[in-house]
């Protein structure tokens, strides 16, 4: 099984996240859907699916707390943005 890692910054709010820095990693297994998202992005952040659970480790164990989590894609693009409940990116919850 293969891993995605991401390095993202983490808030329990939407607002704050946006500003917090970027100060951990996540992961998530790789379900083989990230090219399209790779070829825009240059990451697989945008293309998790509301399945697809996010942990705190390497080996798929922990699910990430409740709360805000963003990724960089560049200084020009720095809000690419996931609400993630009980590990599970939510349906209302991607913005970018």
């Amino acid at each position: 099984m293969a891993t995605l890692n991401f390095s993202v910054a983490f808030s329990t709010d939407f607002e704050s996240v946006k500003t917090a820095p970027v100060s951990s990693t996540v992961y998530a297994e790789d379900l083989g859907n990230c090219q399209p998202c790779v070829d825009i992005t240059s990451s697989c952040w945008s293309c998790l699916t509301i399945e697809q659970q996010v942990f705190q480790d390497v080996n798929l164990t922990s699910v990430v707390p409740d709360g805000f989590y963003r990724v960089e894609y560049s200084p020009e693009d720095p809000n690419a943005i996931w609400h993630i409940i009980g590990g599970f990116p939510q349906p209302e919850g991607f913005t970018n």
